[in-house]
């Protein structure tokens, strides 16, 4: 009974299940940015994202195996360890790719729904594989959330207004700041030896006598995309819809300006960060990260409602938490 529930729990951490409803709600604000309030489809998002996250991860824990071997903080992973047999994630890597585009297909049968969604798969898949080779890979993995973003917009509809296209933008500049900057600083140093052609390392960002050393030009870099998603969640602020420029949202608009300044306060924190510390970067990132989505659900609120936003804001958050301490016996951060 224990070897099942220890073998269980080493699928999950390959998953990286803690983070498998953050990753859902992707589709999920799609579909809800366009008018989806069906409860069973929205439902259907949720599982097309669950799988989509389970595809991305696991090809990546796949291919990374041989970089993730040279580095001691890496070492507990599933198929580093070999507690995982790599013919087992490959399987577990197609069989998700089918039951995404299965339900995809079965419940939403138009052809953008599962276009866009090949489409993301397809640029995942490319930088799973070729994103250690390829320099500024993160924008292809970026571009495969936005379509995965697209994707769940179009199961209701393909008139897609300019509000979706800036959740989707704002959803592709997300996810090049976390790769590129938060992912290339976190990784720096097995990046480094393993001649990894990231941004971080060919911008010049190393670890000296256990000090990371951050270049302006990458801090300039980091700023740079940053700023791009915090204009980008004003400009979704002064749309039509949801417009939050009045005063009886100020509330709301007050909540966002706090939450860039932590959002800058984070960043300024992490990059000026004197000892080179996984731990504490991670604890860094995830409180930036958590900060990011908040701004996005709290500009959408008045098109959401009360109670879609605090689901929104509730779920993500609890699953983490709940799964965390499950697989890791921490709250905050998974141990790899």
């Amino acid at each position: 009974m224990n070897n099942i529930k220890n073998r269980t729990l080493e699928y999950l951490r390959l998953f990286r299940f803690q983070t498998c409803a953050a990753t859902a709600s992707t589709p999920l604000i799609g579909g809800l940015v366009m008018g989806q309030r069906d409860i069973f489809l929205l439902f259907i998002l949720l599982l097309i994202g669950i799988l989509y996250h389970i595809f991305g991860f696991v090809l990546n824990e796949h291919i990374d195996i041989e970089v993730d071997k040279k580095s001691l903080d890496l070492h507990k992973k599933p198929l580093v360890s070999g507690s995982i047999p790599g013919k087992y994630a490959k399987f577990i890597i197609v069989l998700s790719c089918v039951c995404a585009c299965a339900l995809t297909i079965v419940f939403f049968p138009t052809p953008f729904p599962i276009l866009f969604l090949l489409l993301a798969i397809v640029l995942g898949g490319i930088y799973d594989i070729f994103g250690k080779k390829i320099l500024g890979s993160d924008f292809i993995l970026g571009g495969g959330f936005f379509f995965i973003c697209l994707s769940g917009a179009s199961t209701f509809s393909n008139d897609f207004t300019s509000i979706t296209y800036v959740v989707c933008f704002l959803y592709f500049f997300h996810i090049v700041f976390n790769n590129a900057v938060e992912g290339g600083l976190k990784d720096v140093y097995h990046d480094h030896l393993a001649g990894a052609k990231t941004l971080a390392v060919q911008m010049g960002v190393k670890i000296r006598e256990g000090r990371p050393v951050v270049t302006k030009m990458f801090m300039t870099f980091a700023y740079g995309i940053r700023i791009i998603f915090i204009c980008l969640i004003f400009l979704l602020i002064f749309q039509q819809e949801p417009n939050l420029w009045f005063d009886r949202y100020i509330f709301q608009i007050s909540i966002v300006i706090f939450l860039t300044a932590i959002l800058f306060v984070t960043l300024y924190k992490f990059l000026y960060i004197s000892t080179f510390d996984r731990s504490m970067l991670k604890k860094l990132f995830s409180t930036h990260e958590i900060t990011s989505y908040f701004m996005l659900l709290i500009a959408l609120s008045p098109m959401f409602g009360l109670w879609i936003t605090l689901f929104l804001i509730l779920f993500p958050s609890v699953w983490y938490l709940v799964f965390n301490g499950i697989l890791y016996g921490t709250l905050l951060q998974p141990l790899v």
